[in-house]
C-alpha cells in the first residue's frame, strides 16, 4: 500500500509539473508566476514530492498542518477557477485559461491539469491516504497567511509597477477601489476560513478512534478504576 500511495502522489508531482511547464511555455501573461494557480501548483509539487518519498521510505512525511496547508490552497485554486474565474472578466487571463486555437476538445491543457486534475488528486489523497487527526482548529486560522500575504503582494505589485496590473479582478484596486479590495479580501477570507475549518473537522473526524475502540477504551478505564477501588479498600 505504501508504494502505490507514493505512485499516487508522484503522479500528482507529475500533472502539476505538466502544467506548470505547460503555463510557462504557452501563457498569454507575461508573468505567470504572479498567479495563485501557479504558486499554489508549484507548491503542491514540492509537497506531494515530499510526501511520496515518504512513503516509498515508510517514513511520516510532511506535519498535518503542512499538508493540510497546500491541500487548502489547491482546493482554493480549483473552486475559485471553476465557480468564480471562468466566466469572469479579468485584466490579464487567468494561468491556463483557454485552449489554443486548433486544438482538439479531448487535449488536455495547463487549465485542466492546473485547475482540475491536482485539486481533485489533491482531495482525494487527503481523504483516502493522509494520517487523520493530526490537524489543530488553529491550523485554518494560520493557512490564511498565505492567501493575505499574497493579497498585499499583488495590491504592492499593481500600485508600484507601471503597467503590471492585477492577476484577478477581486484583487484589483484600480476597479475596486481600497474599500472595495478590503471587502473583497474580507468575503474571500472568510470563505477560505470556513474551507479550511472543514478540512480540520473532516481530519478530526476520519481521525476519531472507531467506536468499538472508544467502547474498548472506557471498559479498560472502568475496569482501572474498579481495581483501584479494590486496592483501596483492601489497604
Amino acid at each position: 500500500m505504501p508504494a502505490a500511495i507514493g505512485l499516487y502522489r508522484a503522479i500528482a508531482v507529475l500533472a502539476a509539473a505538466a502544467g506548470i511547464a505547460l503555463e510557462l511555455a504557452r501563457s498569454q501573461s507575461p508573468h505567470p508566476f504572479v498567479f495563485f494557480t501557479v504558486q499554489s501548483n508549484a507548491l503542491l509539487a514540492v509537497c506531494f514530492a515530499f510526501a511520496a518519498w515518504s512513503a516509498w521510505r515508510r517514513r511520516a512525511g510532511p506535519p498535518g498542518g503542512l499538508k493540510g496547508a497546500v491541500t487548502l490552497y489547491i482546493l482554493i485554486t480549483g473552486l475559485v477557477f471553476n465557480l468564480i474565474l471562468a466566466d469572469a472578466p479579468t485584466q490579464a487571463p487567468p494561468a491556463g485559461a483557454g485552449r489554443i486555437a486548433g486544438e482538439s476538445w479531448w487535449t488536455v491543457d495547463s487549465s485542466d491539469l492546473l485547475h482540475a486534475v491536482t485539486p481533485i488528486m489533491a482531495a482525494a489523497d487527503f481523504l483516502l491516504f493522509d494520517r487523520h487527526g493530526r490537524m489543530r482548529w488553529y491550523h485554518a486560522a494560520v493557512w490564511l497567511a498565505y492567501p493575505l500575504a499574497y493579497a498585499v503582494f499583488t495590491t504592492l505589485r499593481g500600485a508600484l509597477l507601471p503597467g503590471a496590473g492585477y492577476p484577478y479582478f477581486f484583487v484589483d484596486v484600480s476597479l475596486l477601489g481600497y474599500a472595495g479590495l478590503l471587502r473583497s479580501v474580507l468575503a474571500y477570507g472568510t470563505a477560505f476560513l470556513a474551507l479550511g475549518a472543514v478540512l480540520v473537522a473532516l481530519d478530526r473526524l476520519l481521525g476519531a478512534p472507531a467506536p468499538e475502540r472508544v467502547l474498548a477504551r472506557v471498559r479498560g478505564e472502568r475496569a482501572a478504576q474498579t481495581a483501584a477501588a479494590a486496592v483501596s479498600g483492601v489497604r
